[in-house]
Formats: C-alpha cells, sequence, structure tokens
C-alpha cells in the first residue's frame, strides 16, 4: 500500500506556513524518514504536480526536494510503474532507498488523497495561505490527477556501461552502469536534474600497489560529489599546514587517516603507505571532472545540468587554487612590467600614435529604479544592472531587456544571470531569462541585496547591509547565516574558501564558505571602514573613525594579523593591492595624497596628487597605478613615486570617485565628460558626455563604453573612428 502521511502538529499549533512531518510508507516503511519540519504548502504542491505530469504522461522523470532534511525524492515512470528512490544531499551526499518500484494508480491515488486533504485542512485551519501560489498550483495538480491516466509503452533502453580507470596513483577510478537508460532520461522539468544522474556504478581508490584499495558502490555522482566537498576540506587542511587529517572518504569505511607532515596515510587499520595530500586533493577534483565528461559524452544534455555544473565548478576551482604561481626571471618581470594588464584585450591596431577616438550613441535604456546605489556588471553578451528594487540584464548589442526581476524586499544579481529576489515572505532564485523562478522558500522580510557571490554550489548576499545569508544554488535551501550583534553595517569579500565580514563595530568574521562557521573573529582597534581587499593569503582593511583611519593587513584563514599602520589622511579610498605594493589614497589639508607601503606596512613614499579635494579612486595600470577624483581629474603615479602625467577636472563634480577602466590600451576616466587617455602619455584622445549624475561605468573588449547615470537611464556608445599620426 502506497500512502503519504503528514504530521498534525501544525494543526494543533498553527503557524505562516505550515510546517510539519511528511512520510511516503509502503507497506508501512517511511522512505521519507527525517523529512520532520518541511513547509508543507511547498512541499504537497510539488509531491501532487510530480504525481500528476507523471500520471498524465508529461514527464518521465520528476523530482520532490524536501530542502530541510537535504532529501531529494525522484520518480521515474517505466509504462504503468513508478521507481521511486531516495538521495540525500547532505553530508555525506548518499542514495538513501534505491529504487522501489510502485503502480502508477496506486501513486496518483495517494497523491490525489493527501492533496485533498491538506486542501480541505489549510481551508479550516488557515484559509489566507489558500491564495498563495504553491496552493493554486496545488489546486490545479489535482484537477489534472481527476482525469484519466495515459498509457504509455516504455521504450526499449539502450544500456550503457563506461569504465575509466584511474590515470595515476593516488587515483580514483570508477565505472557507470546505466541499464535503464536513466541519463537519457532528463526531460522538461528542470527539477528532475539531479535524479538523471543516478545511474548505478562504484568508485575506487588506487594505490601504489593496491590497485582498489578503497570502493564505494552506488551512484558514482554521489560520491564525486562528496569527496569533491572533502577535497575543499583537506587542501584547507593543506594550505593552513595541519599535520593530520581524518576523514572517511565519501563517508564509506575504512577510515583514511593522513600524516599531511610526514607525506604518509593509512586506511583504517591497514599498513602505512606514501601519500601527499596535495596528490590526494588533485585525484578527488579530478574524478568529478572526468565523471562530468562521461556523463556529458553519452548524453550531450546533461552538460547543462545545474548539479553536473556545480560539481564541474568545485573540481576547477580548487584544481585552480592547488597550481602555485612560478616566479618570473627578472627579465621576464620586466617584459610582463612593460605588458598589458590583464583581461584588458588587444591594443588598437594603429600604424603610429594614437591621436583621436570618436564615439556614437547605440542605445539607452530608461526606467532602472534605484540607480543611485545600484550595480553595473558586464556579462558575456548582456550588461547587467540590479539595486535592491530591480535587476535586469540588457543586450550590449542592441540594448533589448532580455530579462527583468523586481521585489518588495530586494533584488540581488551576479553578472552570469543568477538572480535572487524577495518579497515579505518568499525568496526566490532565478537564472537567466528563464520565465520562473527555480526555487521558491520562505522568507523572514529581511532587504537583500544588491550583492551576490556564486560560489562553491552557494549564492551569498547581504542582508539590510549587516546580515550575510548563503542559499544552495540549486535547491534555494539557506544554507548558513550571519547577523553579526552591535552592526549597523558589514562588507562582505571572499578569499579562497573563505568569507570575509568586516563590520563598523570593529569586528571582523572569517567564515567557512562551505557551512558558515566562525573560525576566527577578529577585534580592529577602530571601526572596519570598507570591504576586505585579498592580497595573496592575507588581507588588507581598512579602519576609520572620523579624522582617524588605519589599514590593517591579516592572514584570511586563521585570522592573525600581520601588521596595523595609521595614517593620517581624510576621506580614505579602498586600498589597491599590487604585486607586493599597496597604495591609499585621502585628502590631506584639501590636497590629495597617494601612499605606498611594502607588504610588511612600511610607508616606502607618498606624494603630493594636485588633484584638488576628495574622495579619489584607484585603478592598477602596468608598473603604475592611476588616481581618480569625483571631478574627473586623474594622475599616473610609477611605482617609484614620479608623477608621469596629470589631467585637470572637467565640469561638475560626480557624486562618487569612479575607477578608471583600461581597455585595448585605453584608458577612460569617469567624470562629467567620460574621457579616454592615453595610459603613457595622458594625452586625451576623446570624450563622451555622462552628466554629473554618472554612478557607474564598464567598458568592454571592443571599447565599448556603458553609462549609469542617477536616474536610472543606461547609455552604451560603441568606437567609431580612431586617428593616428604616423612618425
Amino acid at each position: 500500500m502506497t500512502r503519504f502521511r503528514l504530521g498534525q502538529r501544525w494543526k494543533r499549533e498553527p503557524s505562516a506556513p505550515p510546517l510539519d512531518s511528511i512520510a511516503l510508507e509502503l507497506d508501512g516503511v517511511n522512505l521519507l524518514s527525517g523529512a520532520v519540519e518541511e513547509p508543507l504548502v511547498e512541499v504537497v504542491s510539488a509531491l501532487t504536480r510530480a504525481a500528476a505530469a507523471l500520471h498524465s504522461g508529461k514527464e518521465g522523470l520528476v523530482q520532490v526536494s524536501l530542502v530541510e532534511a537535504g532529501l531529494e525524492l525522484v520518480m521515474r515512470r517505466t509504462g504503468t510503474e513508478v521507481a521511486l528512490s531516495v538521495a540525500s544531499l547532505g553530508r555525506p551526499a548518499r542514495l538513501l532507498r534505491p529504487p522501489v518500484r510502485v503502480d502508477l494508480e496506486d501513486l496518483a491515488e495517494a497523491a490525489r488523497e493527501c492533496g485533498r486533504g491538506f486542501l480541505a485542512d489549510l481551508t479550516r485551519v488557515a484559509p489566507g495561505t489558500l491564495s498563495t501560489p504553491p496552493a493554486r498550483e496545488l489546486k490545479e495538480a489535482l484537477r489534472q490527477l481527476s482525469g484519466p491516466g495515459v498509457v504509455q509503452k516504455a521504450p526499449r533502453p539502450e544500456p550503457f556501461v563506461r569504465r575509466v580507470e584511474p590515470p595515476e596513483t593516488p587515483g580514483f577510478g570508477f565505472e557507470l552502469k546505466d541499464a535503464t537508460d536513466l541519463l537519457r532520461s532528463r526531460g522538461k522539468d528542470p527539477g528532475a536534474a539531479l535524479g538523471s544522474l543516478l545511474c548505478a556504478g562504484e568508485v575506487w581508490l588506487s594505490l601504489p600497489g593496491q590497485p582498489t584499495a578503497w570502493r564505494a558502490p552506488g551512484p558514482p555522482f554521489l560520491t564525486a560529489l562528496e569527496l569533491s566537498r572533502q577535497a575543499v576540506e583537506l587542501a584547507r587542511a593543506v594550505e593552513l599546514g595541519e599535520p593530520r587529517f581524518s576523514l572517511e572518504l565519501a563517508g564509506v569505511k575504512p577510515g583514511l587517516s593522513l600524516e599531511l607532515a610526514a607525506g604518509r596515510g593509512k586506511l583504517g587499520a591497514g599498513a602505512a603507505f606514501e601519500v601527499k595530500g596535495e596528490a590526494l586533493v588533485a585525484a578527488m577534483f579530478h574524478l568529478g571532472q572526468s565523471l562530468a565528461l562521461a556523463l556529458s559524452e553519452r548524453e550531450r544534455t546533461q552538460v547543462s545540468n545545474p548539479y553536473l555544473v556545480e560539481l564541474t565548478d568545485r573540481c576547477r576551482e580548487g584544481l585552480s587554487h592547488l597550481r602555485e604561481a612560478v616566479p618570473p626571471s627578472e627579465g621576464e618581470a620586466q617584459a610582463r612590467g612593460r605588458g598589458r594588464a590583464a583581461g584588458t584585450g588587444k591594443p588598437l591596431p594603429v600604424p603610429g600614435r594614437l591621436r583621436r577616438l570618436r564615439f556614437e550613441k547605440r542605445w539607452s535604456q530608461k526606467g532602472l529604479t534605484g540607480a543611485e546605489f545600484g550595480q553595473l556588471h558586464l556579462g558575456r553578451q548582456e550588461a547587467v544592472f540590479c539595486s535592491r528594487e530591480m535587476a535586469c540584464a540588457v543586450s550590449r548589442k542592441d540594448g533589448e531587456i532580455l530579462w527583468r526581476r523586481a521585489s518588495s524586499h530586494g533584488v540581488a544579481a551576479t553578472a552570469e544571470g543568477h538572480v535572487v529576489t524577495a518579497d515579505l515572505d518568499r525568496v526566490l532564485g532565478f537564472m537567466g531569462s528563464g520565465p520562473s523562478a527555480r526555487w521558491l522558500h520562505d522568507h523572514d522580510g529581511l532587504t537583500l541585496g544588491p550583492q551576490l557571490v556564486r560560489q562553491d554550489g552557494l549564492l551569498i548576499t547581504l542582508a539590510e547591509d549587516r546580515t550575510v545569508l548563503a542559499y544552495a544554488e540549486v535547491t534555494g535551501r539557506e544554507i548558513w547565516r550571519l547577523a553579526p550583534p552591535r552592526t549597523q553595517r558589514s562588507w562582505l569579500a571572499m578569499q579562497g574558501h573563505r568569507a570575509m565580514l568586516a563590520t563598523d563595530s570593529g569586528y571582523l568574521y572569517g567564515l567557512d564558505i562551505t557551512d558558515g562557521q566562525v573560525r576566527y573573529r577578529m577585534r580592529a582597534p577602530q571601526p572596519f571602514h570598507g570591504t576586505p581587499v585579498p592580497w595573496g593569503k592575507h588581507f588588507v582593511a581598512l579602519l576609520g573613525r572620523g579624522s582617524h583611519h588605519a589599514l590593517l593587513m591579516a592572514d584570511a584563514h586563521s585570522g592573525d594579523v600581520a601588521w596595523t599602520r595609521e595614517f593620517h589622511l581624510a576621506m580614505p579610498s579602498a586600498p589597491l593591492t599590487s604585486r607586493t605594493r599597496l597604495y591609499v589614497a585621502g585628502e590631506r589639508d584639501r590636497e590629495g595624497m597617494l601612499l605606498c607601503l611594502d607588504a610588511k606596512g612600511k610607508l616606502l613614499w607618498e606624494r603630493a596628487l594636485h588633484l584638488g579635494t576628495g574622495p579619489y579612486a584607484l585603478a592598477a595600470l602596468p608598473g603604475a597605478v592611476l588616481v581618480t577624483s569625483a571631478s574627473g581629474a586623474a594622475a599616473r603615479v610609477e611605482t617609484s613615486g614620479e608623477l608621469s602625467w596629470r589631467v585637470g577636472a572637467v565640469g561638475e563634480a560626480l557624486p562618487a570617485a569612479l575607477p578608471a577602466r583600461t581597455s585595448r590600451g585605453v584608458t577612460l576616466l569617469a567624470g562629467d565628460q567620460v574621457r579616454a587617455v592615453d595610459p603613457k602619455g595622458g594625452q586625451v584622445l576623446g570624450q563622451v558626455r555622462a552628466g554629473a549624475g554618472l554612478v557607474a561605468l564598464q567598458v568592454d573588449a571592443r571599447l565599448g563604453l556603458y553609462l549609469l547615470d542617477d536616474s536610472g537611464t543606461l547609455s552604451a556608445y560603441r568606437l567609431v573612428s580612431h586617428f593616428t599620426v604616423v612618425d
């Protein structure tokens, strides 16, 4: 007998929304043990819609997320039967229930009975929830379930087996066994992405002299997912120089004990063997990449599977952290110093000296609310604007709105199109131009955004400028949050696997990105005054109260303070790090000053800028730093402290100083007139009228300009001609 059973506590203790347990019982056995505090309106609606999709034949594979328990119920139809399986995405990720077959009509009847009973209880106990979108979707799903089922003939599967041996030792190999063609069963429902990855197989570890020292039967994807998480933790231990580290690989015994300092390990009570922590980390990350490649080769559509994308992103990022920088020779370093800055595009192909540039307006888009405190990002094909009121993507080619999101309690967005919106009681996650949210959960009314960081499978944002929240990118589950006490303003930064939250109460919190645990809490002598800036394995933060300011450098992973340096500048800029130098600009006696410090906090030099009053912004140039002011004036200062060139103010002052942008060998200075200058000599090559309300400036690789003003108008300009002089 198949039956869905709901808890009854929510009726005796009404809450908005109803929270209680849910069970799926097969002959008295509960498949969903642990689901004891789920949002019933969303879960029952999702269950009923999934059953209706299977019953009507619209979908062959569906998935229901129980976010509070970290469980995923996967249902796949084969003819007149449905295979039910339960996976856990908690720690460790694993398959809790292998596929169990039930009759399709029995499942549909159980969902119908559960949905009708719950809807009747809602009408009596919590009628206010009947107007919510999940409740309306529940009614529609019940209507669909009341119709006759569609008889389908199960297609003949094409069995698939793929075995990949470890490329080296230590290394992980895997075998995929897809006898029912599960990898190709992903339909139109984006919520069923995980179910299509749960084909059978195994993963094993090879060590010197032991081809199969450890093995984990079960879906290789879940094993690789958990190993990638453990690889992040092991990499952190290696980076911090911890002497020992113990774990159960993917939660499967025997346990592995590592002596990181000695380069030795032991599985359970077995003999010790030689293994380096870095090599094991690399093997764990390589497993995820190899598995993703094998799955994508079998079924091309899996390339966009969000669970697979999350795995490959984590593995790619982890491997990039393992690669150590090779110090260049003196000649190479000088050559690089003379070269162009990274990511600025190729210089314009001119036969002589560049003398004049001409830009023309391509398009403008008005009505971007909240632009005064908004953000402007450049994606691959679009410009993304985000404020607390709204976010939208505008085509860089023609200015067409690609998507728009607005909400009453904040919006946060990334350049890639990930968006989180919030209203009084709901938080929603969107990706790109999709018409509907990928996930929806309850919310406590905090105002989010506009900052949003995507890292390690999480979407991390600030709420009300003080509380940091982390949501799972795929499911939207709130993974962790931190609300620092006695704080009105916080600044969030990421460095490696640390989230750093600096506060105006004088504390800085170093959090583990994966679980939000506070690894250290640092007390500074003054309140923090801006976003921490990564500098190698350290970070630099600005402190200040009134006219007294200081710079602090500390280890990003342990929080150990290396040094604190006070300086006497008003309106200091955000610090700029460049190789072994640290720069900060500010005002002294109503005149601009630039300070340069070394990695030990020693003042190397200070230089008067003659740019008028502050504030100022800094940008790096090859072998120099460029200081800009709100008036549009700018000065280039070499690393030796020599003032190379200066351009004066133009028009009215902007609300704030904006850093210069460089592309294709041309530097753009923000001001009432946006001026294009030669970064080496400072000659003005062209200009575009922006107005005194300019709040953001971006430049693409083709020297296209994107200007955002405080009235909410985004304008785009393109380079139409350039003139040169041939000597």
